[in-house]
């Protein structure tokens, strides 16, 4: 089996085959159909649930073992609360996965926490699977018009860290090998933790990075605002 690596020029080309696709395919379906844009809807959903069965299929079956294949990592919470939000159109679902998104999924599509390299079935997976999730995100900013405030980023980050906390303790109750959210250990493959400290102080270091990456999606936003007062004055 190839193992994977983070300059593999494979990994880089569908990086940005998965990055051009949240970016540019809901812009086709601007001021398309209901049925159109349905369709859409029930593709990137479909394609999430495939990937976290094939996941649970993987580790609580093939690796014999249920506890590594509970749906509780970031990701999972995600992907969640963007098919809630495509479903009930419910903006703190699109907040939450906003943040938590382009934080965790952004970070699995650019640096996987993976071992496995292209063409493995499981390592395309991952890539559509959280790929999935920032495109529905992108849909409703493109489709619906939603944008995150400053306020907002304060409200996930809060919610984020208890969620931390309580992921610790589901963490603590399973005991080995569960490792969500990665408190435990950091997770497997060549990605952003190996220029973190070793584990357990490697959960800092990811608490800091988390929190700048969030303001750091927001930014855009902030200049853009800043902009249009100038303007409007």
């Amino acid at each position: 089996m190839k193992e994977f690596d983070l300059l593999d020029p494979s990994h880089i080309i569908f990086a940005l085959i998965c990055i051009a696709i949240i970016i540019f395919l809901p812009r086709l379906f601007v001021g398309k159909s209901d049925l159109s844009k349905n369709v859409l809807i029930l593709l990137i959903i479909g394609l999430m649930l495939v990937n976290h069965g094939m996941d649970f299929y993987k580790e609580g079956y093939l690796n014999d073992n249920w506890k590594l294949g509970l749906p509780l990592h970031l990701c999972d919470f995600s992907s969640a609360s963007i098919i809630l939000y495509l479903i009930t159109k419910k903006r703190p679902f699109f907040l939450f996965a906003f943040f938590a998104g382009f934080s965790g999924a952004g970070m699995a599509i650019l640096t996987p926490d993976s071992t496995y390299a292209f063409p493995d079935i499981h390592y395309v997976r991952h890539m559509i699977g959280h790929a999935m999730i920032l495109l529905g995100v992108t849909y409703a900013m493109i489709i619906d018009g939603h944008r995150p405030y400053l306020k907002d980023v304060h409200r996930v980050l809060f919610v984020l860290s208890i969620l931390l906390i309580v992921i610790y303790g589901i963490n603590y109750l399973l005991g080995p090998p569960a490792n969500y959210w990665y408190v435990a250990e950091k997770p497997p493959g060549s990605n952003v933790t190996g220029f973190m400290r070793d584990a357990p102080y490697h959960m800092i270091d990811v608490y800091i990075l988390a929190v700048i990456v969030c303001y750091s999606i927001y930014f855009p936003y902030l200049i853009k605002d800043k902009f249009n007062k100038r303007k409007v004055i």
